[in-house]
């Protein structure tokens, strides 16, 4: 005896695409929210601030190309006396702290590796410049994170 398969109808194939669609945009949306930024990469900014700015003014060059955000970060060295032999970095733009709690850090007291040991925060490295008054992913290393977070500088708008 032989018995013939029905033909799906047309609401369940709209059934169908409906479920693979959302599907789809559930997939696609968590892909998108595991975008690494890269945060704490070396990279490099093409000017030593040592001799250029003396360490007191940060540097910010774009684009970068071994980083995500295409911005590398050289801030300016506010813990005098600390030990740190950081050197330029990945960033990427931020609103909160938390933008910045999966950036790469190295292992506290290993001087041979040059990425930041104390994490990142939220800040403003600059007030002047294409990038100026606009939050970053700062190392903790160069400079110290105010208390309270940090503030809007009363220079910019």
């Amino acid at each position: 005896m032989r018995i013939a398969s029905r033909p799906v109808g047309r609401a369940g194939r709209s059934a169908q695409a409906t479920f693979l669609m959302t599907l789809g945009v559930l997939v696609l949306g968590w892909v998108a929210g595991c975008d690494d930024k890269h945060i704490g990469r070396p990279c490099e900014v093409n000017a030593d601030a040592g001799t250029v700015t003396g360490g007191h003014v940060a540097i910010i060059s774009s684009p970068a190309l071994q980083c995500p955000s295409r911005i590398c970060l050289l801030p300016a060295d506010t813990n005098a006396g600390a030990a740190n032999n950081d050197g330029p970095f990945c960033t990427a733009s931020c609103s909160t702290d938390d933008d910045c709690s999966d950036g790469e850090t190295g292992v506290r007291g290993d001087t041979s590796d040059p990425r930041c040991k104390f994490g990142f925060f939220c800040g403003y490295p600059t007030t002047t410049g294409p990038f100026g008054c606009q939050k970053f992913c700062i190392c903790r290393d160069f400079t110290a994170e105010p208390g309270g977070g940090a503030q809007k500088p009363t220079v910019c708008p």
